[in-house]
């Protein structure tokens, strides 16, 4: 007897959470789209001296850094800001939230994260501190956690646009070559394809967007160093992307923006290497930035690096290499299944 009962009690509470699952989806699907520019997070504040003050220059410090890489001058996010009391439902719906709530009842600084509440994709940070003094001097420790998932924002809703038109027969292409499924927006195509290597480009009016796959044997954890990393990709540059001019090649700036290496968790792949840096065309003056990720191919089980730059002159392109790092992050596994 107390075996039934305990059954039906676990029957029910498996009921009420597949009914409260299936509320929440509704509730998601229901969600309008969010709104704002790309790059660009509205931070709400309780009055105008927050801004002007330690706190407003402590986010501007983190947030409005420089992104490495760029030729131009180029922030990682542009910061807006409102007070609460002007939060309309129209700035409810922005992507990238982020509220300040400084009061003395507060202990410690603590930070919360919300996921598409009111609108999706969405992300909204609250971060409540019992003083000015303690924001300041604690936000550093939170600073990558929201840049992280700032990052991650802007790249989901950039796929939705690349998700609705991609090109499946070069994505096919590409998926058969290395066994990795990568959207591919409409207008890239195969430049190059060579043993191990690929070359996509996709040219517009003022700009031009590639992205580079080159695969080799992994013999030893050395292959993931900066130094490695970077030399195997000069090395194929070299004997795969001519420059526009005779014995012009592309490479990599190793003076003035050198290759930067850092392990990333978000990545499909379990251990990844991100690379960040400026190209540039040896006998030529072409360059731009560049975001690169390496890892073991989980179906081949080899060392992979797909590398995305961007060329743009004299313009911005943090926006542009954006999309590039989206399109990256939106690789997968690529396995046929056996009939």
């Amino acid at each position: 007897m107390i075996t039934i009962k305990r059954v039906g009690v676990l029957s029910l509470l498996a009921m009420a959470f597949l009914l409260s699952s299936c509320d929440e989806n509704n509730s998601q699907s229901k969600l309008p789209r969010s709104i704002g520019n790309t790059s660009e997070v509205l931070v709400v504040i309780q009055d105008d001296n927050q801004w002007n003050g330690d706190v407003g220059k402590t986010l501007k410090k983190y947030l409005e850094a420089d992104q490495y890489g760029l030729p131009q001058q180029e922030s990682l996010f542009k910061l807006a800001h409102i007070n609460k009391s002007a939060l309309s439902e129209l700035f409810q719906k922005h992507h990238s939230l982020i509220f300040i709530d400084i009061n003395k009842k507060y202990k410690k600084v603590k930070l919360t994260r919300f996921d598409n509440k009111w609108a999706k994709p969405q992300i909204i940070y609250q971060l409540s501190a019992p003083s000015n003094k303690a924001f300041e001097t604690t936000f550093a420790g939170y600073s990558q956690q929201i840049i992280n998932g700032l990052g991650k924002v802007e790249r989901e809703r950039i796929m939705n646009v690349f998700n609705a038109a991609s090109d499946i027969k070069v994505m096919q292409k590409f998926a058969n070559k290395f066994k990795l499924k990568t959207t591919l927006p409409e207008g890239f195509y195969i430049a190059k394809s060579e043993a191990g290597f690929m070359w996509l480009k996709r040219d517009a009016n003022k700009y031009n967007l590639g992205i580079i796959a080159i695969s080799v044997p992994y013999k030893d954890t050395i292959q993931f160093t900066n130094a490695s990393i970077a030399a195997r990709i000069m090395l194929f540059m070299r004997n795969y992307v001519p420059g526009p001019t005779d014995g012009s090649y592309m490479s990599l700036d190793t003076t003035y923006v050198p290759p930067v290496s850092k392990p990333v968790t978000a990545f499909f792949a379990p251990y990844t290497i991100e690379t960040r840096g400026m190209w540039r065309v040896e006998h030529d003056f072409m360059a731009g930035p560049y975001v690169a990720y390496t890892f073991i191919n989980p179906v081949t089980n080899e060392l992979t690096t797909l590398f995305g730059y961007v060329y743009k002159p004299n313009k911005d392109k943090r926006n542009l290499l954006r999309q590039i790092e989206a399109i990256l992050y939106s690789t997968k596994a690529y396995e046929v299944k056996k009939q």
